[in-house]
């Protein structure tokens, strides 16, 4: 683990996802911009497929439940976005919020995450229960 200013720390869940999305960037460029990786809460383990929409990354996952789901964005991903990206991720699954295909039998969500620091922080906490004090 590495010291992240976010929450303090890299996982290498977070290492594993930020490195696939990267690696997309590197190899397509603007090509990969918008399409969706589906990638596994448990260890950040990324489909190596790009999919043309969040539709069809949950049908391709085996259980899409325990998935995670995101749009690639210019640049790749950074460790700490990743980190972030995962951790409000798993702790939403956790109070049952599902990312699968809205048209899917367990409904869907998408999260969309805060850009400033203390936007991170009330996400958190909001998930978390707990409160700044």
């Amino acid at each position: 683990m590495s010291n992240c200013p976010h929450l303090g720390f890299h996982t290498d869940a977070a290492k594993r996802l930020s490195d696939a999305v990267t690696l997309h960037w590197e190899a397509i460029g603007y090509d990969s911009v918008g399409k969706w990786v589906a990638y596994k809460l448990a260890d950040g383990t990324a489909d190596p497929a790009l999919y043309p929409s969040k539709r069809d990354a949950v049908r391709h996952q085996s259980n899409e439940l325990l998935c995670g789901y995101l749009r690639l964005h210019p640049a790749g991903m950074t460790v700490c976005e990743a980190e972030i990206m995962i951790q409000v991720t798993r702790k939403a699954h956790d109070r049952g919020y599902r990312f699968t295909d809205p048209d899917a039998k367990h409904g869907g969500r998408d999260l969309i995450l805060p850009i400033t620091r203390e936007g991170i922080y009330q996400q958190m906490r909001a998930l978390t229960g707990k409160r700044k004090g």
